[in-house]
C-alpha cells in the first residue's frame, strides 16, 4: 500500500520575497485581536521587578488597567514618588506616557492596580501566570500537631 503524495499549493516565490506594505505592517501591530503591545509591557514590568497579573486595553478611550505584584523592585511609600518610578519603567522601554494619564487606583502590599491612557496596540485582555490558589482547611479538619 503505498501513501499518497499531499497536494500543497504553491505560491509564487515573487509573491513570498515582496516587503510587506504599510497598511500590512499597520495591520499586523494594531490588528484585531493582537496582543503583542500587551506582552511587551508585561516584559518591561517583569525586567524591572514586577509581575505582570491581568492587562486591559479598552476600545475607546484606550484605557489600559494592569494589575502588577512588586517581586524585587524597591517601590517608593507616596503613590506620586512611585508613579514616576512606574512611567520611568515603561519610558525605559520606549512607551512613553504623560504623567496626568498615569494613575494607581489600588495598592495593598505588593499588589497594585494601575491605570494609564495610551493609544497603543489592540484592544484586549491579556492574562498572565496565575497564583496558585490557596489550599484551606475543609470544616472539621484539626490542624497538624505541634511538634
Amino acid at each position: 500500500m503505498t501513501a499518497k503524495k499531499k497536494k500543497t499549493p504553491t505560491v509564487p516565490i515573487a509573491d513570498l520575497d515582496a516587503p510587506p506594505s504599510q497598511a500590512q505592517c499597520v495591520a499586523m501591530l494594531r490588528g484585531e485581536n493582537d496582543l503583542f503591545w500587551h506582552g511587551r509591557i508585561s516584559r518591561l514590568f517583569a525586567e524591572a521587578g514586577f509581575e505582570a497579573r491581568y492587562m486591559e486595553r479598552d476600545e475607546s478611550p484606550p484605557i489600559w488597567r494592569v494589575a502588577l505584584t512588586r517581586t524585587t523592585f524597591e517601590l517608593a511609600p507616596d503613590n506620586h514618588s512611585a508613579v514616576e518610578q512606574l512611567r520611568n519603567v515603561l519610558r525605559r522601554g520606549n512607551i512613553k506616557v504623560p504623567c496626568d494619564t498615569f494613575h494607581i487606583v489600588d495598592r495593598r502590599g505588593n499588589d497594585l492596580n494601575i491605570v494609564f491612557m495610551k493609544e497603543l496596540g489592540a484592544p484586549g485582555l491579556w492574562q498572565g501566570r496565575l497564583r496558585p490558589a490557596k489550599k484551606r482547611k475543609k470544616q472539621g479538619e484539626l490542624w497538624p500537631a505541634p511538634r
